[in-house]
């Protein structure tokens, strides 16, 4: 299948591969496929809630595209250097807990396997 894109979604797969946060458009777009998956399978639920997520993720992305073509974009590394610290802070809070295995609950043992 060929897809056409217009000047704007060119743009924005371009910014997105020179900024890093994607090695290839391709990779941008396979991406944004699972975004558009979940998105219908989330519009099934028409309650509020779901539609005033979707209102307010639409901002969001459009916040996004207008910072996006302003040049005003997070390199992929500081994204991850700011993930990584927040992983870091978590087992550094779960470390406080001197409970043994056999008295932490589950819930709790599965949040600790999962930062590991």
């Amino acid at each position: 299948m060929q897809i056409t894109l217009n000047q704007e979604q060119t743009q924005i797969l371009e910014t997105l591969v020179s900024n890093g946060q994607y090695s290839s458009p391709e990779e941008a777009i396979s991406a944004a496929l699972v975004l558009l998956v979940d998105d219908a399978a989330l519009s099934n639920d028409n309650s509020l809630t779901y539609t005033a997520w979707m209102e307010a993720t639409r901002k969001k992305i459009d916040q996004a595209r207008e910072q996006a073509q302003r040049g005003e974009m997070l390199k992929a590394e500081d994204v991850l250097a700011q993930l990584r610290d927040k992983v870091e802070k978590a087992k550094k809070a779960i470390a406080l807990f001197s409970f043994s295995r056999e008295e932490r609950s589950p819930d709790f043992l599965n949040l600790e396997s999962n930062l590991n």
